[in-house]
């Protein structure tokens, strides 16, 4: 092996002399780098990192130093020298390392060895075969002889109270092939996400985006990708009024505080679209409400997933929050079975979908209870990519929830061939037969997917450990998309979550991604109180105190009931009041119900009789409803409390369950006993009674299973976790 001296237009201040050529990089604030004169390999000089003995560190953090050389075939090797202060045995936390580009070509743990330098020879011959390129536009590349080369001390986990200190010195480039090369085996490197912040011009050349008609630009191109992968977007025929869709009403049924609808409707001609449209009940004329598009998960039923999903019917949850939400069916499953891709007009299932759910946007603007300017979607798995699609194709949709919905191709390629499912019937055949299901080729990606979306809202949910869509994909596409969102001036419009779940959309994320939507619409089920209390949270609490005072005591009920949101009890007193003054007059049962069911949320249990004689005499469904909620507050309650006082609410429940003949009612009571009672014992006791009535013994349809046995059988799985 020969070191040949280099010349300076080859790697800038080589021996660390000097303070030029090399850059220092950081990522977290611990670990210290500088120059520094007290040691070094050949001369004065040489670069050190280090790190306290009490500094707790994050995992990936890391500090070098970096220089860009041109590097030709003539470049064999690379030597330079290390060396550390840490002898110990414990293993795999600091390591060093070199880099070429983003290629970790040497690494090595600081346990262990000895203080003494040691010199490292790598070969660089392995990484010089090929010209390298650089994508400069559409399908454009450029040939590239400059290389990045980064030494750096990196955390491959936390740790805390581990110091040490690393010296580096003496790098030289090598005009011959080291015989004994340390390389380290070729690490996988992560997915290199197509840039955002740029467009293509006229000559299909990348150029930064600077104006907003950069950013129009940018959005177009996104769409057109996105169409090159699911082909050609019909026009949609034009609809002046509900007439116009042909809609056809099978079933109707009034339960909770909707009406569900069960309805079919024409999307163009000849190609009908099956849907559940769920209508908001109580509503005052002439007053208009957001309109939703609900997408289901993959799975036979199509849209009946979520009458049977005790853990994810958000299409319910915000039915009962007073929102106009339709469900359709993706094209090939739920009552749009049997389904022929390959005979339809459409290029792929998924362009098929998109067209359908636009559709369901014009009949949502054109609905007499729905705002047309309040349009949002939400969708889970297979719904949440389509909520992804719809929203990027449609800028009437002004928020979009995606929940373990996407991430980006390559990461979704966890083995070899994974990514032809993309390719089926039902999605996307052109990514196959264009591309050759090689994502390098793909036209788009989900991360430009999101960005298309911008400025309007878009919320992700990505659990970290879902197996469908890997969390650490959409975690990889975070800044880059935030990125996008700020320049586009909305950075506040992209929400990214990632809660510690499987494929999975957990009710505290479910939450926050109503609580977005009600701020997109300025929308909340108690009004601007709701509103209020959701934006402002403590500093709500003297205004709803206030408003404890009103005439109006619906006003009352719901600035005590946002009160108790915010864990405060400063509407007991009245509410307490209002309870004795409803329950005079049976006209007003239904509101003492909903009062009583603050007070049982407030721990106070004023409202149980009144509850306990409504559940299964209550001469409304609404009445029954309302009280099996109550009752559900009341039986979390201290059971020695409850038996001091000859409460037995748990025994309603159960005859409720028995003899409820009501299938709304039937319905509210098992999905809401499943978000509120805390005893999962006593909430599977109940369910095997409901399981069991003879009221309810057919499937609904569309179903396999009995609603109740679904809740049951959940109920039981769940026993001993997390459940909502």
């Amino acid at each position: 092996m020969g070191v040949v001296p280099l010349q300076a237009a080859d790697l800038q201040n080589a021996d660390l002399e000097q303070n030029d050529g090399w850059q220092i990089v950081t990522r977290g604030n611990l670990f210290r780098a500088a120059f520094v004169k007290d040691t070094s390999q050949t001369g004065k000089q040489s670069f050190t990192v280090s790190l306290a003995d009490d500094s707790p560190t994050k995992k990936e953090d890391f500090a070098g130093i970096v220089q860009t050389v041109e590097l030709t075939q003539a470049d064999k090797g690379i030597s330079f020298f290390v060396k550390d202060n840490y002898t110990g045995k414990t293993k795999s936390y600091h390591w060093m390392e070199l880099l070429l580009d983003d290629d970790v070509i040497w690494e090595a743990d600081v346990a262990g060895g000895n203080t003494e330098w040691q010199q490292v020879t790598l070969d660089l011959t392995r990484y010089l075969k090929q010209v390298k390129r650089k994508l400069i536009g559409r399908n454009k590349y450029r040939h590239e002889k400059n290389y990045k080369i980064t030494f750096r001390v990196y955390e491959r986990k936390a740790v805390n109270r581990f110091g040490i200190q690393v010296w580096a010195d003496n790098f030289q480039l090598l005009r011959e092939t080291p015989t004994n090369p340390q390389n380290c085996e070729k690490k996988k490197v992560k997915p290199r996400l197509k840039e955002l912040l740029v467009y293509y011009d006229e000559n299909d050349l990348f150029q930064p985006i600077t104006t907003l008609d950069h950013f129009k630009q940018k959005r177009q191109q996104i769409l057109e990708g996105m169409l090159d992968g699911m082909g050609k977007l019909p026009a949609r025929p034009t609809r002046r009024s509900l007439e116009d869709f042909h809609i056809q009403v099978i079933n109707t049924q009034v339960r909770g505080r909707y009406t569900k609808k069960t309805i079919s409707f024409n999307a163009a001609e000849d190609e009908v679209v099956h849907a559940f449209l769920y209508e908001p009940l109580d509503k005052q004329s002439g007053e208009k409400r957001p309109g939703i598009v609900g997408m289901h998960p993959t799975g036979s039923t199509g849209k009946s997933s979520f009458e049977s999903w005790p853990l994810c019917n958000f299409p319910i949850e915000l039915a009962m929050m007073g929102y106009v939400v339709i469900v359709p069916d993706y094209p090939g499953f739920g009552d749009s079975r049997p389904y022929d891709y390959e005979t339809d007009r459409y290029d792929s299932g998924t362009i098929k979908g998109v067209f359908n759910h636009m559709s369901c946007v014009d009949l949502l603007q054109r609905h007499p209870d729905v705002d047309p300017n309040k349009i949002g979607t939400i969708g889970h798995s297979l719904g949440g990519h389509n909520a992804m699609f719809l929203a990027a194709f449609d800028e009437r949709v002004k928020i979009a929830v995606s929940s373990c919905g996407w991430t980006p191709f390559e990461y979704y390629e966890t083995k070899k061939g994974r990514l032809k499912t993309w390719a089926l019937p039902q999605y996307m055949p052109p990514l196959e037969t264009r591309y050759h299901s090689d994502h390098t080729q793909f036209p788009f990606d989900f991360h430009e997917v999101a960005a298309a979306i911008a400025p309007r809202v878009f919320f992700s949910s990505s659990p970290s450990n879902d197996g469908v869509f890997p969390g650490w994909g959409p975690k990889s596409a975070e800044l880059s998309i935030k990125k996008y969102f700020r320049a586009r001036g909305a950075e506040q419009a992209f929400q990214f979550h990632q809660p510690l779940a499987q494929h999975r959309f957990p009710w505290d994320t479910r939450q926050a991604a109503y609580r977005s939507m009600n701020d997109t619409f300025d929308y909340h089920f108690h009004g601007n109180l709701g509103l209020l209390a959701e934006r402002k949270g403590a500093d709500s609490i003297p205004i709803l105190k206030k408003a404890l005072d009103d005439n109006d005591p619906k006003v009352r009920w719901s600035a005590a009931s946002m009160l108790v949101t915010l864990k405060d009890a400063s509407g007991l007193e009245q509410m307490k009041q209002d309870l004795k003054t409803f329950t005079s007059e049976q006209k007003y049962a239904e509101h003492a119900l909903e009062v009583a069911n603050v007070l049982a949320r407030l721990g106070d249990n004023s409202g149980y009789e009144l509850a306990a004689n409504l559940a299964t005499k209550g001469t409304t469904p609404g009445q029954r409803w309302r009280a099996a909620i109550v009752l559900s507050h009341i039986a979390n309650t201290n059971k020695n409390v409850l038996q001091a006082k000859g409460m037995d609410p748990i025994a309603v429940l159960k005859t409720m369950a028995a003899e409820e003949k009501d299938e709304g009612v039937f319905f509210v009571l098992l999905d809401q006993l499943h978000k509120i009672l805390k005893d999962r014992t006593v909430m599977i006791e109940i369910f095997a009674i409901a399981k069991d009535s003879k009221y309810h013994s057919e499937p609904p349809p569309g179903n396999r299973f009995r609603i109740a046995e679904v809740f049951y059988s959940v109920a039981v799985r769940d026993k001993d976790k997390t459940w909502r």
